[in-house]
This record gives structure tokens, sequence and C-alpha cells, in this order.
């Protein structure tokens, strides 16, 4: 993908998974166009890295000893030695929870839900207990299959994930702790998996770790693999039980707020399904201990990259890439101005020009790794070629892998040597080694121009990032509610100058509420409502207390006075609604945006327009629409199990029918009202 930075130098991008990883099936002839990738080498393509592919080990991890912490700073353990069921209270106590004999034959993982019950997985009786903490008694028993669960986490919507290390799967089971499914976390289809930990993520995604798999693998809900996670890096110094109870912390001020049931489709702040969920999910990761198993070597060869004209002098590379220590990445570039010359097979070492070779591949594979031998920033050493292929070779030692997650090749070289007088050419070893020199100086500088050219591209409101579009808009006297989302905040910016032509009038208000909405609501001003004519008492038609009421009369206030403030500087807003989750926040902000730009003498109100229709209060062409007698299709379609087939929907009035069918009440052009 080629693009140019602001001294109009071309570069190309390897940043995806066309650019790293070749088709299944290669043409013979000119199989330069594509990538050359080891065997040893994988690209992620959930994260959009290129790495050395993690193996399964002969070495097993065995499974963490259960803790867990409740909101009021509670600790919930299990004593290894003496395999018992511990809670240590906040003033320091500890004794056991469990105190009736052969309850729990060696208890392991350990997990806390909403409601409050603790989970103690206890692999050999093949079964979770679900117990009360205020007195240790049994509330349910979870089994159903299980051969050796170890470790066992709860979902903030009450499900209950269990791993199951001999069985080599999670299962999972209900709120009400019924058998629901099972997901298998395979990593590697040759390896049977060995679950040891579970746990779930901020996102809700599944997070299994596995005896013989150096990642955390991460699943949806249903079984779907996501991209794996690197676990983070083991503190330096030991960690005890107070470091670990420390965790606490991430409760904040708040405490969870523990329900019994389903939140509805509107969750309350600090939830405490979620907040456990995440404590559990950070014991797990500050405590467990991964195996490491990556191959010592990677080779990595890109397709070849077309200058555009003979004799193009290459300029530099730069790497987007994490080399963590043990881990070592070599960059070698090969030019040429013939594709051909540039097939993997047929490349020859070129030590002066900076060329590779495939023996050279032997020798930096068996090298042990080091610190890494070149930068992430280098020159292209190559001689002058319309065409470039670059090789990477990947090191590791095999506890950590390096991480690429892009690479720029830039052409032609921008050198300052150009702008100099030509004497300084005249020797081509000095020209050359000056060249090198004032690289180092084009290197800053153009970053600095870089800068002011995205300055500029940034003062687009369609390209700005968040920060830029706040600070934008307050150039010009706009403070955005943290409801406004960018792309709103991006419209309304991009439409301030209109605005604040039209701020006052009924086509302003309108504009702005829709940019915030999406939807475009109605303004209905109180004029358009008074009375145009009197109602005359003894007329055909007109009958008091029916077609007429008559209202109390004020001496103080004369008639005319009363129709002004009934209907005079007045309007209503009628703001469509989408989701009633939201309609305090829309609502609020909506009435401050007309607040802001009605003109001052007015008053007006907000009207919300829901999905229900009130008789009696609605209007018709606002929340209310008269179709005629023949009614649209309506599908009725319902949600399959995952992996099952998808019906075709039935159409209600034609297919289907609410209730028991009577004779007549279908006809074939629909559903007649």
């Amino acid at each position: 993908m080629p693009s140019r930075n602001a001294n109009n130098a071309t570069w190309y991008v390897l940043r995806y998974e066309r650019d790293f990883v070749p088709p299944a099936m290669l043409p013979v002839p000119e199989p330069w166009r594509f990538p050359a990738l080891d065997p040893t080498l994988l690209f992620d393509p959930r994260r959009h890295v290129l790495e050395l592919a993690p193996a399964h080990t002969s070495t097993e991890i065995e499974p963490l000893s259960g803790l867990a912490v409740d909101p009021t700073g509670e600790v919930y353990l299990v004593d290894a030695p003496t395999r018992t069921l511990l809670v240590r209270r906040c003033d320091g106590s500890e004794q056991p929870l469990v105190c009736e004999h052969d309850v729990l034959a060696a208890p392991a993982g350990l997990a806390l839900d909403r409601r409050g019950y603790l989970y103690v997985a206890d692999p050999p009786a093949h079964r979770v207990l679900v117990v009360l903490p205020d007195d240790g008694s049994l509330v349910a028993v979870i089994a159903g299959g299980l051969d050796e669960p170890v470790d066992v986490a709860v979902a903030p919507d009450g499900r209950v994930y269990v791993a199951d290390r001999a069985a080599g799967k999670v299962v999972i089971f209900s709120a009400r702790f019924a058998r629901c499914g099972e997901l298998v976390p395979q990593a590697d289809p040759a390896v049977t998996p060995r679950p040891i930990a579970v746990a779930i993520d901020a996102e809700g995604a599944v997070v299994v770790a596995d005896a013989h798999f150096p990642r955390l693998l991460r699943f949806e809900r249903h079984g779907v693999r996501l991209a794996d996670e690197p676990l983070p890096p083991a503190p330096s110094t030991s960690l005890d039980l107070a470091d670990t109870v420390a965790l606490v912390a991430l409760y904040g001020p708040h405490r969870a707020r523990f329900l019994a049931g389903g939140c509805g489709p509107c969750p309350p702040e600090h939830d405490g399904g979620v907040l456990l969920a995440a404590v559990h999910l950070a014991l797990r990761a500050q405590r467990l201990r991964l195996v490491h198993g990556f191959p010592a070597c990677g080779r990595f060869v890109s397709a070849v990259l077309d200058g555009g004209a003979p004799g193009i002098v290459w300029h530099k590379i730069e790497i987007d890439a994490d080399l963590p220590p043990g881990t070592s990445l070599k960059v070698q570039t090969v030019t040429a101005d013939s594709p051909d010359a540039l097939d993997v097979a047929s490349t020859t070492a070129d030590p002066a020009g900076g060329g590779f070779a495939p023996d050279e591949d032997v020798v930096d594979c068996a090298a042990p790794p080091v610190a890494p031998s070149d930068a992430a920033d280098r020159l292209v050493l190559s001689p002058p070629g319309r065409y470039l292929r670059l090789r990477l070779v990947l090191g590791s030692d095999g506890m950590a892998t390096p991480t690429i997650r892009s690479v720029r090749i830039y052409y032609p070289r921008v050198s300052y040597l150009d702008l100099m007088p030509r004497v300084y050419r005249r020797e081509p070893e000095g020209a050359r080694f000056l060249e090198h020199f004032l690289a180092l100086f084009e290197y800053v500088f153009t970053r600095v121009e870089d800068r002011y050219e995205l300055f500029s591209r940034q003062l687009n409101p369609d390209a700005a990032p968040a920060g830029m579009i706040d600070w934008l808009g307050s150039l010009i006297d706009l403070c955005f509610d943290p409801s406004w989302s960018l792309a709103r905040r991006r419209a309304l910016v991009a439409a301030a100058m209109d605005l604040y032509r039209r701020r006052g009038t009924k086509e302003g208000i309108e504009r702005y509420v829709e940019i915030y909405t999406g939807t475009r609501p109605v303004v209905v001003e109180g004029f358009l409502e008074r009375p145009t004519r009197p109602s005359f008492l003894g007329r055909r038609g007109i009958v008091l207390g029916c077609t007429t009421r008559l209202d109390p009369g004020d001496a103080r206030r004369l008639p005319d006075e009363t129709l002004v403030d009934r209907y005079a500087h007045r309007f209503l807003v009628y703001v469509p609604l989408d989701d009633e989750c939201d309609e305090a926040v829309v609502l609020g902000v909506v009435d401050r945006i007309v607040t802001q730009n009605k003109p001052a003498h007015t008053v007006h109100r907000i009207v919300p327009v829901r999905a229900g229709t009130p008789v009696g209060m609605a209007r018709v062409g606002l929340d209310l629409v008269l179709a005629g007698r023949e009614a649209v299709f309506t599908h009725l379609v319902g949600c399959p199990e995952p992996g099952a087939p998808v019906a075709p929907p039935s159409i209600l009035g034609r297919d289907a029918v609410l209730g028991e069918r009577r004779p007549g009440f279908l006809r074939p052009v629909g559903l007649r009202l």
C-alpha cells in the first residue's frame, strides 16, 4: 500500500494478512509476486501481527490453588498442604469455611458470583460445590459429566464456566446450574487441550489458560476463537497474600451491588457481576505462570516491491515491532532492475550491497538470540534498483517472540546531499558516507515536517481524532456533553458555521438536534394551534357541555391575554427515541441544545416520541401513522442455536398466525384490519 510523507517520498506499508501470508496455490511463473513465510511464523489476523508460532511443550503447568476476594475485602483461599478451604475475615482472623467432614475432597479453583455464592471446584469428586460464605452451608452441587474440574469462573450474566482438565474442555452451566453447553479450547489440532484456568475479561470473552500453551486463549461465549493474548510479565518480587488482596482496590470507591437476578435492559452502575469478573481475571493473571514454547527462528520474505523506475535508490525501513528480552530481529534487503533476479530460490549473496542468500539463513537461525542486531529504523544498504525484496529473520530463545505490527519501506531516497554543491559528490566513497551522515538530520527534520502536515490534516473535522475534535469545538464555543459520540462531534463541528447562521430559527434547532440524535425532530410552534375563529352557542352542531366547554373566568385578565399566554412565543419539540435506557440522557442534552439556541423570549417543552402510541395523546404525522386497510407483511424469525441452520422467516398474515386460525381470518393478499 503506497503513500507519501512531507518530503513527497513514497513508501510501501506491510500491515495486512495479504502482505505477509502467501496464497494457498502459487503460480509456477512469477513466484516473486507473493510473499514467502516459514512454517515457524504465524500471522495472527485477529491482532494483525507477525510472530513466531507458539507451540505446545511437553512441560505441563499445574492449576492454581483457589483464591477469591469479595467486595468487602474478605479472602477465600485453599490451603494446599492441608487441602482446606479457608476464609480470612477483614479483622485478620482465619478459619475453615466448611467444617463438615467429607464434603470437600480436595478443593481447587474458587469464584464468586453477584448473588454472593462461592463456587468451589473439587476435582477428585468430579463436581463443583456452591457454598453460602456466611455459614459454609451447601447451596447446590454442579456435576453432570465433569471429569476433573480444576477451576471455575462466573460471567456477569450468571453463566458458570468450569475448566475440566482431564476432559480437555470448558463446561458451561446456566445461572440455575443446568448444563447448557461446552467449549473446547483447541489451540493446536494435533494436541489435546488441557485447560487449567478460566476467567471472563472486560469484553465478555472467555479466557482460558492451557497447561501446554504459552498464551491465553480467548473465545466468545459460544466457542468462536478470538485473538490470543500474552500473559503479563511476572513481577520482580515474589507474591504473597498481601499483594493479592491489594487487588480489592479494583472495586474502587463504590461497592458492588449484588443482585439476585438479571438486571434487565439497563444494567445498574457499578454492577457486582462485572466487578467480580474483573477481580477474578486480575487474580488469575497475577498468579498464573504459563509454559514458554517458541521456535528458535523464522523467516519472512516480502513480495517484490516496485519502485517505478530503473535505478531507484531505496531510502529506509521503519518497523513497528516489540522485541522482548531474549528475542532478535534481522532486516535484510536485495534489489535489482529485474524481478526475476529476486526469486527466493535464485537470490545470491551480495555482502557489499546488502543482499541475502539462503546459506545465511541457516547461520542466522542456528545462532543463539542476542540483543536486536538491527534497529527498527535503518537505511537500505542495497545498491540502486527498481525492485526490492525484504527479508525479516525473527529469533527467540524459546521464552518469547518478536511481534511485528507493520513495516514501511521508503523510496526514493530523500538526501540532503542533493541540496549541496556537486563537489561533495566527486568521490563515491565520500559521497556515500556524507549521504548516510546527513540521513541522521533528515530523519529528525522530516518528522518535524510530518507533524506540520499532520496538524494541517487534523484541522479537518472528518479526519481529526477525538482530542483534536474537542479542541476544535472549543475554538467555536462548543462544549460537548460526554454522551456525544465521536461521529456526532465531527458532524457538529463541520456544521457549526451553518448552525450559527441559523441560530434561533426553527430549522436551526431541528438540524442541531438531528446531529445529536440521528433523527430529525419536529418543532411545532404554538401560534399554529390557537383557535382560528370563535364558537357561537346556538348554531347547529354546537352543544354546551359536549362540543363546547366554558372555562372559569378571571376578572383580572382579559381573554386576549389568556390566548397570548397559552399560544404565543411557545413551541413543542417532538424527539423520537429508539432506546428507553438513554431517555434521561438524550432528553437532558436535547433540552440544553434547545435552551441555548432558541430565542430568549420563547418557552419550549420537550415531548419524547416512543414506540407506543397512547390513545388520545398522539398526533397524526408525528407519532401516529394511519395506514390503509391492507397491512404490510410482518416477518417472524426465531433465534437459532449456534451452528444450527437458519430457517426461512414466516410471514404474519400469510403462512403464520397468532392464536387459533379461524375460517376467513386470513386472506391471500395479507392481513386485513
